[in-house]
């Protein structure tokens, strides 16, 4: 890779994690350009090189935060014992819920939004995939393997990952209908059910 490239690299990952702090500790609408430019040390023009304004940059942010946590989840996944593949799921959704109960600025961030980045898809203006493992061909793939017939894969899958976010989103923070903890045992039941 030439300097250059490498330089352009470097200011988009600064400006995505600028923003994402700024975000995290003043507020996504208490957060200018002006701010993530000032704090990433570049100027405010250099922003609008990677970025079309700043909520472009927060569904790209968005979906790489998410596809990072799935992919840590798989990662993790892997290393625990399973019986098949619904076992494994809902290790990665566990795993995935832990994060997002013990990282709440990560939660309110991505909202729920957690779908972003579980189904692998490529943004406008992004050069790659957010994630080298995706989550939605695993899932196909396990799934097939342990020869679960899914009349849809990708629906049910959505659905699942839409589910996880948007419950754990009001379990965790407001702790309705129930705390996360009391919460998960019916979640994992309906993901049971949901992939039968």
């Amino acid at each position: 890779m030439g300097k250059i490239k490498e330089k352009q690299q470097y200011k988009r990952q600064m400006l995505l994690e600028t923003a994402f702090h700024l975000f995290t500790s003043k507020g996504i609408n208490e957060t200018t350009i002006q701010d993530i430019a000032r704090e990433a040390g570049v100027a405010k023009g250099t922003f609008y090189l990677y970025f079309k304004d700043k909520y472009d940059l927060i569904e790209k942010l968005r979906a790489r935060k998410a596809a990072k946590l799935f992919e840590d989840a798989v990662r993790f996944s892997r290393n625990q014992e399973y019986a098949n593949f619904t076992e494994q799921f809902l290790i990665i959704v566990d795993y995935i819920i832990d994060e997002l109960t013990e990282n709440r600025d990560l939660l309110k961030f991505i909202y729920k939004n957690l779908s972003m980045g579980g189904i692998n898809i490529r943004l406008e203006g992004e050069e790659e995939t957010y994630s080298p493992v995706s989550i939605f061909e695993m899932f196909e793939q396990r799934a097939l393997e342990d020869q679960l017939i899914l009349e849809n894969p990708k629906a049910i899958f959505f659905m699942i990952i839409e589910l996880v976010g948007s419950t754990c989103y009001t379990s965790i923070l407001l702790n309705v209908p129930l705390p996360i903890e009391e919460y998960k045992p019916h979640l994992y039941a309906a993901i049971k059910k949901l992939l039968c």
